[in-house]
């Protein structure tokens, strides 16, 4: 998958608002986040089945050839390429195609271009991981959760890449950086992280980290209010769906309020910067 350049023609409780360098978290994703909870969905932990392979050398980092799946091609799965590391992602793919790896697929089924959904890793390691993690921890990919199963790795993989500004995270321009922050409107006490501002990157795919300020609730929806004016600041929003598998039916999201988060999608302009969850491992909210 790549991620391309977009454009879109698109009673509370408040609390103090400070953003840091981004630096290692633990985070926990998607339905993990309400562990304990009937409706929280299981983690698909069953064992995978590898197998060894000769890939022919990539020409492209979402189409990968194996001969034993001649009837369709490969590509990477819960990763996405951004044209800007993607030459430099697509060396590194090459250079590791020259020896053989093991695969598993994640699914019999082919996506709409015909290609399946794999995983990837060096079969000659004692230890081996996976490609993607391998990719994302040098910032040559976006982390884009697709499939059932464990992902702490690769979180945590992609979380070390933006610390550090290893490969796409290191671009911290206010237009073009891929990871951002959310900082209220009216707090002049804010320390200046040197991160991008979510602000300036309506109409583009992004990270944005920020700390929850205010909660509202309402009959189809949630909101996840960054700043005390919503209609200038940062705030996601979440349906009821994805709202009944992140939280308990009696808290709802006020326990979130104070907690940091960390969510990925197009950001629109609804008076202010805006996410509409699309995914519900794209969200995550940082462990205690």
């Amino acid at each position: 998958m790549r991620v391309w350049p977009l454009t879109l023609a698109v009673p509370l409780v408040f609390f103090a608002l400070s953003i840091c360098d981004a630096q290692a978290m633990q985070w926990q994703c998607g339905a993990s986040v309400n562990v304990g909870s009937e409706d929280a969905a299981p983690v698909d932990d069953a064992p995978l089945s590898w197998a060894r392979h000769q890939l022919q050398s990539p020409d492209a980092v979402d189409r990968l050839i194996a001969p034993d799946f001649a009837d369709h091609p490969l590509r990477l799965s819960d990763i996405a390429f951004v044209p800007k590391v993607e030459a430099d992602a697509l060396d590194w793919m090459k250079r590791a195609s020259q020896s053989p790896v093991e695969i598993t697929a994640l699914g019999p089924k082919p996506d709409y271009l015909g290609r399946i959904p794999v995983l990837i890793r060096d079969q000659a390691k004692t230890s081996p991981i996976t490609w993607q993690e391998a990719l994302l921890s040098k910032g040559l990919a976006l982390l884009m959760p697709e499939t059932p199963g464990d992902l702490s790795r690769l979180i945590t993989a992609e979380d070390n890449a933006i610390s550090s500004g290893a490969g796409m995270w290191g671009d911290h321009g206010s237009d073009t950086a891929f990871y951002t922050v959310a900082i209220t409107s009216n707090a002049s006490g804010v320390a200046k992280s040197g991160h991008a501002d979510v602000t300036n990157a309506i109409g583009r795919f992004v990270v944005v980290d920020g700390v929850v300020v205010s909660v509202e609730n309402q009959e189809w929806r949630s909101y996840l209010n960054f700043g005390q004016e919503w209609r200038r600041d940062f705030t996601i929003a979440i349906g009821a769906e994805l709202r009944d598998v992140l939280t308990n039916p009696d808290g709802g999201f006020d326990a979130w309020i104070g907690r940091k988060v960390r969510v990925r999608g197009v950001v629109e302009n609804r008076g202010g910067p805006y996410i509409a969850l699309q995914n519900i491992d794209w969200l995550c909210l940082e462990t205690q």
